[in-house]
């Protein structure tokens, strides 16, 4: 099978990252490419030439602007893995766009328009599923269902002695859906219990303003870390030893199942996160995983029941990495991909 990957993308982001590794340890698939970063870059002619060669197109995480553009001049299936809806993005989660403005219109219909070019729409959970089904009434039928993963030969255990104090760690962008505010304010609460550390990595859109309430606050119990790179990640996330998900109280967090998640689990790290309905898609509450409500109180005492009990840090970190490594490490994946794939030419055959 020849798979040609089409749009703006890097290959660097985590999602990409996955699928490349994945696929490319198979001997059945080969990739081709064809990058382009605006619509006037676009070549015809040698889009037709590798559209001839290849068997799907598959267009990376957020390519939206030129999915309508692919589709046009393709004559093979085309697949599209947005990973996020912008209009969901800007509107409900940043809320930088007012939820009945023309720029809100605007973002909605090009997000319809690419879901709707695509042949077959990827979702990484069922409630994104559901989500892109009942927003822009794409067929529940064209949605098929591929984790976010984790490449568990990068992202795995690293034995190291529990710290003292314990460092409670996060990494992410300090987006709406991470929910920081509410680390912040169960770091408050624990302000007193010198046994307890957080450590916050990564920068974004609420960094400043976080960085400013920990100030207000005069915590000395949190630190921020800053930004660190994809590689250096792994080392980071061994020295953590219970580590923290997301919180956020928008729409979007409670359809997804971030990076970070499995990161983590593939690491063998307890983890503790929002309870909602795209995590109990995988994750199970008490076995391999710590649930909580998005509120700084009940996030504190679910963070000091696991770090008063060794055995309990031990049980969830050794299944959540027993969960990623069987179920949704690279290879696993890109076997679920290649099986999407192979839906699309079972019905082209037909």
């Amino acid at each position: 099978m020849i798979i040609l990957f089409a749009g703006k993308y890097t290959g660097e982001y985590n999602r990409d990252k996955i699928i490349f590794e994945g696929l490319q340890k198979r001997n059945d698939v080969k990739i081709i490419e064809y990058k382009f970063n605006r619509k006037k870059d676009f070549n015809r002619e040698k889009f037709s030439t590798l559209n001839k060669q290849c068997d799907i197109i598959y267009c990376p995480c957020f390519s939206h602007k030129f999915v309508r553009l692919i589709k046009k001049n393709a004559t093979k299936p085309v697949v599209f893995d947005p990973l996020i809806s912008n209009y969901l993005t800007k509107v409900f989660d940043y809320k930088n766009v007012t939820r009945r403005s023309p720029r809100a219109f605007r973002n909605y219909l090009k997000d319809k328009m690419a879901f709707n070019a695509a042949d077959i729409l990827i979702a990484d959970t069922e409630q994104h599923k559901t989500y892109y089904h009942k927003t822009f009434g794409i067929s529940l039928e064209k949605i098929h269902i591929l984790p976010v993963g984790a490449n568990t030969s990068l992202f795995k255990p690293i034995k190291r002695k529990p710290n003292h104090p314990l460092i409670i760690g996060f990494y992410g962008g300090f987006i709406p859906l991470q929910g920081t505010k509410f680390i912040i304010e169960a770091a408050n609460i624990l302000k007193k219990n010198t046994s307890i550390y957080f450590k916050l990595v990564g920068t974004g859109f609420e960094y400043e303003k976080m960085q400013q309430l920990v100030g207000d606050l005069n915590l000395k119990n949190v630190h921020f870390e800053g930004w660190i790179s994809y590689n250096e990640l792994p080392e980071k996330i061994s020295k953590f030893d219970i580590c923290l998900g997301i919180f956020g109280d928008t729409i979007k967090a409670n359809l997804v199942i971030p990076n970070k998640i499995y990161h983590y689990a593939a690491m063998g790290k307890p983890i503790i996160t929002k309870n909602s309905e795209a995590i109990k898609e995988i994750f199970t509450e008490n076995k391999n995983i710590k649930l909580v409500n998005n509120n700084g109180k009940d996030i504190a005492e679910k963070i000091l029941e696991v770090a008063e009990n060794s055995d309990k840090q031990n049980e969830l970190g050794k299944n959540a990495r027993k969960l990623a490594e069987a179920e949704f490490n690279e290879n696993k994946i890109a076997e679920k991909l290649v099986a999407i794939f192979k839906t699309i030419q079972a019905k082209k055959s037909i």
